[in-house]
């Protein structure tokens, strides 16, 4: 029997679940509103099209990923390397306490077509921003002499990876692991690294934003 209540919240949750094992243009609104157990004028009521719980899971992503919006938390002057680790570490926890499963936003060519062009522009900004870290470090020594454009191309694969762990993986230390992991591939000293992990929790530290504060959205 349909449920005569339902909330956003569960819509969006089993709306990005189908869209993830379907796609999203092979999921129909029927089939949301069977999956969250009311009839589809209940569901319109909250959302007039698939395409508004699209964007509004592209929403909910971008408020919470400061790659995206273009927010730094590091100060004006840290050294790339820092820079590099802490941006992608933080965006692996981003991706990793999703309470959506975003897999049908990213890992498709949904976010190609033109009603998503914004954040489109958002996830290639994000990209820019990170190829002129890059660049800079490679400019000051700290990087190997590399092509950026290949790792630029594995930083997508891992942070699309990420996607893929959402809801799975909930270790305290994957984001810091992985994070290592790419820092490494770029570093010239890889002896440097524990160095640039505490430089950056000094500096989130000063910053009021400390890195503990982010971890414990894993236990939430």
């Amino acid at each position: 029997m349909a449920r005569s209540k339902v909330t956003p919240e569960q819509i969006l949750r089993e709306a990005a679940r189908l869209f993830a094992t379907k796609g999203f243009h092979g999921t129909s609104t029927r089939e949301i509103a069977d999956a969250v157990g009311v009839r589809q004028p209940s569901l319109f009521h909250h959302f007039a099209t698939k395409h508004d719980i699209a964007r509004t899971l592209y929403e909910y992503d971008y408020a919470r990923s400061p790659g995206l919006q273009g927010v730094r938390e590091l100060p004006d002057g840290a050294p790339p390397s820092v820079e590099f680790y802490h941006s992608v570490r933080r965006e692996i926890l981003v991706e990793m306490t999703s309470a959506y499963d975003l897999r049908g936003l990213y890992l498709s060519a949904l976010i190609d077509e033109p009603e998503f062009r914004q954040w489109r522009m958002a996830y290639d900004a994000a990209m820019a921003r990170s190829r002129a870290v890059i660049e800079k470090g490679v400019a000051d020594g700290e990087f190997v002499a590399t092509r950026v454009e290949v790792v630029i191309e594995m930083l997508d694969a891992t942070i699309n990876q990420a996607v893929r762990w959402s809801g799975d993986q909930r270790d305290r230390s994957m984001p810091d692991d992985v994070a290592v992991v790419a820092l490494r591939m770029v570093l010239a000293r890889p002896s440097r690294i524990p160095s640039i992990r505490r430089q950056a929790d000094r500096l989130l530290d000063a910053a009021g934003t400390p890195w503990p504060e982010a971890l414990a959205a894993l236990d939430d």
